[in-house]
């Protein structure tokens, strides 16, 4: 044989070799599925955890969701028990404005809802955001005790609680009308009318053993989750009677192991006046993208700024959205941008019909 032949004969058998390898190695590994369970590129749901009318599904971060640097910032209950937050009457005696000292060396991360009382009137907090470390700024508020304005107090401590879900929306996304036809209409299902309307009561029973079978329930069905996807956990997706009603995520697992037993309270708050429907079916990944979706198209509007965060609010027809961002070092805020540098700190989603 000549050898020019008998080395093109060598070149085309390995290349028919490796093409053979390669055409093998293709159909040993077929094309990778998509994750059926995938919320989107960031974020997955687990298997929902029923408690009556009330379905909580886990939110977890997927691998490239997680975050490089955890975030490190205190919590409203937190900074109270170390007596590292005061809150006080403003000087001008606003209804919708408290002055708050953040005396931290850390910042202050506050969730639009979390329960204050004392003052001339209780309250709760009026925005999601975040107060700059060793920083005294005045903050948004709303009342939640319709029928009191005295001289009793001018300082707050924490309620230790978190609102319901529909009055969380409307502080976030209404007006102290809102606010106040919703303490109202929770007051008179709880049967806990009293002559300032306040909502304390309400808030007392997340911590005074009212809820304690169906808390033990949820933690029971949390404590069963591998512990992969404890520690990936950022939220949770809720529904009432199969109907999504609330989505809550944060970028941080460890911002939100801080807040999810006030969140969890939150829920069953919201769900324990609602009979449990027969048959319910927990809402679908499609259900969820689709309540999300309504808020996610609505036009983009700063509802809260601070030297340290924006707080950027969608209101859909269906739905509405407010998420938080933290600004850059040089006071940049790129929060209304359809693609920021950075995910929000914590995003939340309610239904407003």
């Amino acid at each position: 044989m000549h050898p020019a032949i008998g080395l093109l004969a060598i070149s085309l058998l390995s290349f028919g070799c490796q093409r053979a390898g390669a055409e093998d190695k293709a159909k040993e590994a077929p094309p990778k599925r998509p994750d059926p369970t995938a919320l989107n590129e960031r974020t997955a749901l687990l298997a929902p955890i029923q408690v009556d009318s009330l379905t909580l599904t886990p939110i977890v971060a997927t691998e490239t969701g997680m975050p490089t640097q955890d975030v490190d910032v205190m919590v409203l209950d937190e900074a109270f028990g170390q007596k590292l937050v005061a809150i006080k009457e403003n000087e001008s005696e606003s209804v919708n404005h408290l002055t708050l000292t953040n005396k931290s060396s850390r910042p202050l991360f506050m969730l639009a809802g979390e329960v204050i009382i004392g003052g001339k009137q209780d309250r709760i907090i009026g925005q999601n955001t975040i107060i700059a470390a060793n920083t005294t700024q005045v903050v948004p508020v709303f009342c939640v005790e319709h029928g009191r304005w005295d001289q009793s107090s001018t300082v707050f401590t924490s309620g230790k609680a978190l609102a319901h879900g529909r009055l969380r929306g409307q502080a976030s996304f209404e007006n102290q009308g809102e606010v106040w036809r919703e303490v109202a209409a929770k007051n008179a299902l709880r049967k806990t009318e009293n002559s300032t309307d306040t909502y304390r009561q309400v808030a007392t029973q997340q911590s005074n053993g009212t809820l304690a079978v169906s808390e033990k329930q949820v933690n029971a069905a949390i404590a069963k989750l591998a512990p992969v996807e404890r520690a990936r956990m950022i939220g949770y997706v809720i529904a009432l009677n199969g109907k999504v009603a609330t989505v809550d995520m944060f970028n941080s697992p460890k911002l939100f192991r801080k807040l999810e037993d006030k969140l969890v309270k939150s829920y069953l708050t919201e769900s324990i006046d609602t009979p449990a429907d027969k048959n319910i079916q927990p809402p679908t990944v499609a259900d969820v993208k689709a309540f999300m979706s309504d808020a996610d198209k609505a036009v983009a509007e700063k509802s809260y700024e601070n030297p340290t965060a924006s707080t950027v609010r969608f209101k859909g027809d269906k739905s509405a959205k407010a998420k938080v961002h933290l600004k850059e070092a040089d006071g940049a805020d790129d929060s209304m941008s359809k693609s920021p540098k950075k995910p929000a700190v914590y995003e939340t989603y309610q239904k407003m019909k």
